[in-house]
Order: structure tokens, then sequence, then C-alpha cells
């Protein structure tokens, strides 16, 4: 690996994969998180392989802690927003966060 990401920039990099994992439930109706994680693993080489369940592991919590929120939206005086992504939006959101955390 080329460096390290740590703290909160992996917690951000786990985020993406789990939005990107819950716009493919959200159009297909299931989702494997392993799979998934393991596809972009092997795409991206985020963390040995030997670490690739722990990783979906780790993912699938955050599916787990997403969807089961109780708020849904936040306003702060109109300036932050959340929308909703496609699974072709959600997949180029992580891919372009995942380089940019490589570079």
């Amino acid at each position: 690996m080329f460096g390290k990401i740590e703290g909160q920039r992996l917690n951000l990099a786990k985020m993406h994969i789990a939005n990107y994992c819950m716009a493919l439930e959200q159009e297909a109706g299931a989702v494997n998180v392993n799979h998934v994680v393991a596809n972009i693993n092997e795409r991206f080489k985020l963390v040995p392989s030997q670490q690739t369940d722990a990783l979906a592991s780790d993912v699938g919590r955050i599916c787990d802690c997403f969807s089961s929120q109780e708020v849904s939206s936040i306003d702060r005086g109109s300036y932050w927003k959340w929308k909703a992504n496609s699974a072709l939006e959600a997949k180029a959101e992580v891919e372009k966060e995942l380089k940019a955390l490589q570079a």
C-alpha cells in the first residue's frame, strides 16, 4: 500500500462504501455487502486480502447503523443538504472518494 488512511479519513472511506452498498440495496432490493466490499478491495487494494472480511464487517455495521437511524434529515440554516443517489451516482462518488484518499 502506498500510504495509510486512519482515523476520520478511514471512517469516511468506510461510510462512502456503506452509502454505495445502501444505494445498491435501494435499487436492487438486496445487497451482498461482503461481495461488494471484496470487489472494491480487489480493484482499489484498500486492505490486504486477509482483512477483506473485517472491512466488509465494518461496512456492514455502518449500513445497519444508517438503516436504523431515527432522524432522517437535518437542516442547518439550509446549508447542509442530504440527497439520495442512484446506484450509478453512488458508485461514481465512492470511486472518486477512494481515488482521492489514495492520493
